[in-house]
């Protein structure tokens, strides 16, 4: 952790950061607001940190402990529906994570999704809004507070934003991972007309109401633009990756004269890399000696499991949960390929998976898959990355197998530290 000075710390200003998912929360959804409060206080901002107490998390991850122990959190309690909800069914436990139907899902499975998508605006959060909203007011007046800064998905912390906002005469920074009511898995669960017009209300309220407001590429400022003007407020911060996370991991191939191709996260029923796979087999029934292994490294949606299942590929490729965020880059670190699959869905385009820039960092070859056209894509040919193939198309691994990354690659625009200067810069114009 890079130490502040208590002197140092006396000058600097205090931002409210509001967000959902703090360790020991793990997954994607921690890591932005993470970085940016490591960084902060270099730029001239003491992050203060609301979050929830005892929250739903899909998984939890220790090694974000070191970055976030001399962060300031402040936990409250919330009303969580799905406790709720395990209640008056009674089951112990009940897939509140996966947001794609599954092949073999139960009726309380079914039953629970259809609750989230047709009963609860913004999200399954939401029950954590009035207790956030109480003690961020008083946060606010204890701590001096110079500014608020919320960052979603849950979208129930920008409704917490705005309200602090309003109620203390603050300003207000909107973060937005992911887009709102354009959300690539609505697509994927369409919800009742109703919820729908609530939930572009809300929406169009937060992006009318924000300060200023960041996204994380083009194509999500443009569907967050589509709903409410916001091209005079706003700004693009990508994903990035953290320096410190590589230093001590070396490039160390397989022991057993295989070719690794990894995917590191979460992988959705409009993710299957249906040409990858076939490719991968027809490759390994021509080169016995030196095969081609696949690994999966995260949630696999049952879809693709059945993908997998059906085609006989189970011989070369192999599945792993999680894994803490420094084993995940060691995996990224110490394959031949990486590869990211941008959702066969409408809108897709500005869908950046957030992995892409430790990809970056890891040097490793990268293989996208989708959308060819996707900011993703765009980036990593300004870049200099070569391989991008749709989803059902075949690769001829001959051609690529013996490509080293190149490692002079500039990347350093996309390091956390250059990304939380430009927020603080952000703030700096606005508080």
């Amino acid at each position: 952790m890079h130490r502040v000075s208590k002197k140092i710390l006396l000058n600097l200003k205090n931002v409210l950061i509001i967000s959902y998912y703090w360790p020991p929360s793990g997954g994607p959804g921690v890591q932005r607001v993470l970085k940016f409060c490591k960084y902060l206080p270099q730029y001239g901002w003491n992050p203060i940190v609301l979050t929830v107490k005892d929250g739903e998390f899909p998984v939890t991850d220790i090694s974000f402990e070191s970055d976030s122990k001399s962060v300031q959190a402040i936990k409250v309690k919330g009303i969580s529906f799905y406790s709720l909800f395990k209640k008056i069914v009674g089951k112990q436990k009940l897939p509140t994570h996966q947001l794609s139907p599954g092949l073999n899902d139960s009726l309380i499975t079914r039953f629970s999704r259809w609750i989230r998508y047709n009963l609860i605006i913004p999200d399954g959060r939401i029950g954590w809004y009035w207790s956030a909203v109480k003690r961020g007011k008083q946060i606010v007046s204890e701590k001096n507070i110079d500014l608020i800064f919320s960052s979603g998905p849950p979208q129930t912390v920008h409704l917490i934003g705005r309200s602090i906002a309003k109620k203390t005469d603050t300003a207000w920074v909107a973060d937005f991972r992911d887009p709102w009511t354009d959300r690539f898995y609505y697509y994927e669960n369409p919800r009742n007309r109703v919820i729908t017009f609530l939930d572009k209300y809300l929406e169009k309220k937060v992006l009318k109401d924000c300060d200023y407001l960041v996204t994380v590429s083009k194509g999500f400022f443009s569907l967050l633009n589509n709903n409410w003007g916001i091209d005079h407020k706003s700004e693009i911060i990508y994903n990035g990756y953290d320096i410190d996370d590589f230093k001590y991991i070396s490039k160390e191939y397989d022991s057993n004269d295989r070719i690794i191709i990894s995917h590191i996260g979460s992988l959705s029923k409009s993710q299957i890399p249906k040409g990858l796979f076939n490719s991968v087999r027809v490759y390994n029934q021509l080169n016995k000696k030196k095969s081609i292994s696949i690994k999966l490294i995260g949630s696999v949606h049952s879809s693709i499991k059945h993908f997998v299942d059906i085609n006989n590929l189970n011989e070369f490729l192999s599945y792993k949960s999680y894994v803490n965020h420094d084993l995940a880059i060691k995996e990224m670190v110490q394959s031949k390929f990486l590869f990211l699959v941008i959702p066969d869905l409408s809108n897709n385009e500005g869908i950046i998976p957030g992995k892409l820039f430790e990809y970056f960092a890891s040097r490793t070859n990268i293989i996208l898959i989708g959308n060819k056209n996707s900011d993703a894509a765009k980036l990593m040919k300004d870049l200099g990355y070569y391989f991008f193939y749709d989803i059902n198309e075949n690769i001829n691994f001959n051609d690529i197998i013996d490509h080293h990354c190149d490692d002079s690659i500039n990347i350093k625009a996309f390091s956390r530290s250059e990304q939380t200067k430009q927020l603080s810069e952000i703030f700096d114009k606005i508080a």
